[in-house]
């Protein structure tokens, strides 16, 4: 994960606490901290994961000291099973490698996969490591 941040979370507020932020890429804490989302009444957040820029990295550079990364909400992935959580690390390891290719995947498409693929593995066995994942 050397070109990322991988945060793990028990809910969606980790990742504010984690920035010492109350919001950033136009989600809050406050919604976040909501038990449920009701969009009739424009209150919570859906997150089972996040991935974006760091932020306090406002040029968008996604290197060093600013690196972008990965959250995953492991409340929110505890109620899945283990094929849907492997898709979510994935879903989240595709939005990764096409910020670090600066949104363009071009002629990169099969290198920017095979890079998410990878790095979906390494988080799916660091989550079993650390016993997160349904068995």
């Amino acid at each position: 994960m050397g070109d990322y941040i991988l945060v793990i979370g028990n809910d969606a507020t980790d990742i504010f606490k984690h920035y010492n932020v109350s919001e950033m890429h136009g989600l809050n804490i406050l919604d976040a901290q909501a038990e449920e989302v009701d969009k009739t009444k424009g209150n919570g957040v859906y997150m089972y994961g996040l991935t974006n820029y760091d932020p306090a990295d406002k040029k968008l550079t996604a290197k060093a000291p600013y690196k972008p990364f990965i959250f995953l909400n492991m409340g929110t992935f505890k109620k899945y099973s283990l094929t849907e959580q492997a898709t979510a690390v994935m879903h989240e390891t595709m939005h990764m490698g096409i910020l670090l290719n600066k949104w363009n995947i071009k002629d990169k498409e099969e290198e920017v996969i095979g890079t998410a693929e990878e790095e979906a593995n390494k988080i799916i066995a660091k989550l079993k490591g650390l016993n997160l994942l349904k068995k």
